[in-house]
């Protein structure tokens, strides 16, 4: 497997974790040209405008994860979303080398695995402070490091041109 489809998973992981972080990263990409989805079905994803509204709401979540009134990252809806969302990052990364569904499965397999993993040593982070705000700032650390180290292998997601094929 190439290594641009398991940074579909490992942003899918990182989208389990924080479901707009990933989104958010890749759009970036895309504007900066380090990812392409022109031509596809996911071209929208190039647009400033929405590169903002991404950021924006990755911020947003940063901050609200850490209320206590914010309900799992388990229940139906934050699941549903997380998984949908981490698919549509693994499609464009898989779009890049021409495999869209393929990334969008790899995502949706990475979000799942993040979901649970992620809750589960966030828990165990908490039992180990007796507080769950260390816990959250460690989890969003690792999760800023597995975005971080993905992100900086997309550039070898786009398949080389046809004319410098042999």
């Amino acid at each position: 497997m190439r290594v641009p489809l398991m940074c579909a998973f490992m942003l899918g992981v990182a989208g389990g974790a924080r479901t707009m972080l990933p989104e958010a990263a890749v759009s970036r990409s895309i504007r900066r040209g380090t990812l392409s989805v022109k031509g596809t079905r996911l071209a929208f994803l190039e647009r400033a405008s929405l590169n903002r509204v991404l950021v924006a709401l990755a911020l947003m979540e940063l901050v609200a994860d850490k209320l206590p009134i914010i309900p799992s990252r388990k229940t139906a809806a934050s699941f549903t979303v997380r998984v949908a969302s981490a698919a549509l990052v693994g499609a464009a990364v898989g779009a890049g080398s021409r495999r869209a569904t393929l990334g969008a499965l790899l995502g949706l397999a990475g979000a799942i695995v993040g979901t649970e993993s992620g809750a589960a040593f966030r828990s165990w982070l908490a039992s180990l402070f007796e507080r769950d705000l260390p816990a959250a700032v460690i989890e969003d650390l690792v999760t800023f490091a597995l975005l971080g180290y993905a992100t900086s292998r997309l550039k070898a997601c786009v398949l080389p041109a046809e004319s410098s094929r042999a």
